[in-house]
């Protein structure tokens, strides 16, 4: 213990009063990393429930546009696996980001308080603004098939012979761009 003989009250005061403040600030650190642990978690929560949300909207869906398909164009089997293998492409890259959220879970919650949780935290708003997008994204592409459907159940995508190598302009290849690298 402090030594009466040594030190004066005033010294012993000031003293006890920086080793108060150390346990303070070792405290206030302490709540920082919890408050940045719990910010993390919910941001991953956040991301797991958008995928969720995409792959119900794809699951749901999908059936439905793939009949449709099917009975628009039989003699296009080129447009019906395109629109096939892209809406199961988004469902299976979606799937699996709602599965690397949820593993990060634990690991967020198993994390020591002393990680370098600005950096963690900083990557996890990006991730959480790009999951954002899936959902107006995949109802963007949903929007396209089911337009060129419409045109086609009204009669409006002019009907061409089985062996014609046009492609229908809503599937064509996309322009790549000037400086685009070579496939």
């Amino acid at each position: 213990m402090l030594n009466h003989g040594v030190l004066g009250r005033d010294e012993r005061m000031d003293l006890l009063s920086i080793i108060l403040s150390a346990i303070g600030w070792e405290k206030d650190r302490a709540i920082q990393a919890s408050d940045r642990k719990v910010e993390a978690y919910r941001l991953v929560s956040e991301v797991a429930a958008e995928c969720m949300r995409t792959i119900q909207l794809l699951s749901a869906i999908t059936p439905g546009i793939e009949r449709r398909l099917a009975a628009a164009f039989p003699e296009y089997p080129e447009i019906i696996r395109g629109c096939q293998e892209g809406l199961a492409k988004m469902l299976s890259e979606t799937t699996q980001l709602q599965a690397m959220a949820e593993s990060y879970k634990p690991m967020i919650q198993n994390a020591s308080t002393w990680a370098d949780w600005e950096t963690g935290l900083m990557k996890l708003h990006e991730w959480r603004s790009t999951a954002a997008g899936l959902y107006p994204y995949a109802e963007t592409m949903i929007g396209r098939i089911e337009k060129l459907l419409a045109e086609a159940e009204q009669g409006n995508v002019p009907p061409e012979p089985k062996g014609h190598t046009q492609k229908v302009v809503a599937f064509r290849d996309r322009d790549r761009g000037f400086d685009a690298p070579p496939l």
